[in-house]
């Protein structure tokens, strides 16, 4: 059986940047890692509520499990910075990471960012968009050359800005010389006035289909607004980010349907989509809800009569046909998900090395489909997307 995990990550060095070039590391700003995740776990609330009614220290806002989740990754960050000044391999380093795989029966695998946006963050918050866009390329850069030679088995995902196209398809289109097979994007409007479905970006997604990359959708990249009014709760700051974490799963569902109801993935039927951490329960709702909506039951009412909708398919077809959702291995049991879904849509993915993930991902999802067919279990662990990919 072949297993592609389609959600990994670098643990990358903190000075990745000043590595791969230096002259830029000098002009941006350092960014806090500690910053850094908060703002991507609550990053709305540092934008609206003033310094004065936050806590002095940025992990109170996050829960208890999360302070530690973090203090441990940073942690393990120091740990392999201090191994490799030592002489040893890193797990980001291409040989390294291999022997992982190999130890834990996985055959190619996706590997996106950790801590790969601060730079762009730091330079966006001082206005300087030119040297954001210089920030994502030198990430790229680093990540191509970090897996120089591997990309058949370790596939660096391409960090983009959508806010100029003809930089993101001048950038995918030389990640995947280098052997990327997927971007990043903000699961989010790309301005106040621009939806993600927007036809401004039809030339991306068709470049996207000719080049066969796919347009990946990850946590903490894009939210939904939350009220700010919710995190005064008399009580413990921390629990905003629980309500964060229960409204992540809307994030996935907006931008999906943006792209169902506008038409992209009619318009671009060789459009990939991966949706990665933001959960699997919502999965079957979102598709009954959505076609409803669009020529069905409900949208008699408040949606779209099929003649309003005027789509050849359903909107549940085109995910079918284009979208998979990827579990979290120690948040998501696969059932009963996985039973009320067509099979091909789930994906195998470890979040490896992320405290969340799991190097053992393979043995664990094998565990929870021991009563499923083998051709479930093929399509589950790499067949699904390795066809739709033709990786």
């Amino acid at each position: 059986m072949r297993v592609v995990d389609v959600d990994s990550h670098y643990l990358e060095p903190l000075d990745w940047l000043v590595q791969i070039d230096p002259a830029l590391a000098a002009e941006i700003p350092p960014s806090d890692p500690i910053e850094r995740i908060v703002r991507g776990v609550v990053g709305d609330l540092l934008d609206v509520v003033p310094p004065s009614q936050r806590p002095a220290d940025p992990l109170a806002l996050l829960g208890p499990s999360g302070r530690r989740s973090l203090e441990a990754m940073i942690a393990m960050n120091e740990e392999e910075a201090a191994e490799a000044a030592a002489g040893s391999k890193s797990s980001y380093e291409a040989e390294a990471r291999i022997a992982l795989c190999d130890e834990n029966g996985i055959d190619v695998q996706f590997i996106g960012s950790t801590l790969g946006t601060g730079p762009y963050v730091s330079a966006i918050r001082e206005g300087r968009p030119d040297l954001a866009l210089r920030a994502l390329e030198s990430f790229n850069r680093w990540s191509a050359q970090t897996l120089s030679g591997h990309t058949d088995r370790l596939i660096p995902i391409t960090l983009v800005d959508l806010s100029d196209v003809d930089w993101a398809i001048a950038e995918i289109t030389r990640m995947r010389a280098a052997g990327s097979r997927a971007f990043q994007v903000r699961a989010e409007p790309v301005s106040e006035t621009k939806s993600l479905a927007h036809p401004d970006f039809d030339r991306l997604w068709s470049v996207a289909e000719d080049l066969g990359m796919a347009v990946v959708l990850h946590i903490a990249a894009g939210r939904a607004e939350l009220k700010q009014g919710w995190f005064f709760n008399g009580g413990d700051p921390s629990h905003f980010a629980i309500l964060h974490l229960v409204n992540g799963s809307i994030v996935p569902q907006i931008a999906l349907a943006a792209l169902l109801i506008e038409g992209v993935l009619e318009r671009h039927p060789g459009l990939v989509v991966i949706v990665q951490e933001f959960g699997i329960s919502w999965l079957p709702h979102f598709m009954s809800t959505i076609d409803s909506l669009a020529g069905g039951p409900y949208g008699q009412f408040f949606g779209m009569t099929q003649s309003d909708y005027g789509l050849p398919l359903k909107p549940s077809e085109y995910m079918r046909r284009q979208v998979r959702v990827s579990p979290l291995v120690t948040a998501d049991p696969l059932r009963p998900t996985l039973d009320l879904v067509p099979e091909e849509m789930l994906v195998f993915s470890s979040d490896f090395p992320h405290q969340e993930g799991r190097e053992d991902a393979v043995g664990l999802f094998q565990d929870q489909m021991k009563d499923c067919s083998s051709r479930a279990r093929e399509r589950f662990f790499g067949d699904s997307i390795a066809e739709l990919m033709d990786l």
